[in-house]
């Protein structure tokens, strides 16, 4: 397959928008994480094995999709940055770059377990109304 290469306007317009594309996805599995805390927290009283069970198996198979978009998106945001740093001669300090991937992914993977333990948790100490 033959590319063209993109000019320094298109890689950075692309940039900047697979970036933010980024951010979304973060942004909405957030949102869902607390989505499923609360919903725990205030439907304990009635949160059976069955519901946890459900509950697990929705968020886990969220999360992975939420994760599987955030790395293509990343994929495209580090293809962008490193064409837009050849063209323009920018010098990308690496070590920034990759600790802010570690900590991010870190982020979701720690942050998705958490959260199952936390629906189980729940429903392990359920207290009476």
């Amino acid at each position: 397959m033959n590319e063209a290469s993109l000019s320094l306007y298109e890689a950075t317009e692309l940039f900047y928008i697979v970036l933010e594309t980024q951010d979304r996805f973060f942004e909405f599995w957030i949102t869902a994480t607390f989505a499923v805390i609360i919903a725990c927290h205030l439907g304990s009283s009635i949160l059976t094995r069955s519901f946890s069970v459900m509950i697990s198996l929705m968020y886990v198979a969220f999360s992975i999709n939420m994760i599987g978009r955030w790395f293509l998106a990343a994929g495209a945001v580090s293809r962008y940055r490193n064409d837009m740093a050849s063209q323009s001669g920018i010098q990308l300090n690496e070590q920034l770059i990759d600790l802010s991937r570690m900590l991010s992914t870190t982020t979701l993977l720690v942050g998705t377990t958490v959260t199952i333990f936390f629906v189980w948790y729940t429903y392990k100490n359920q207290k009476a109304i």
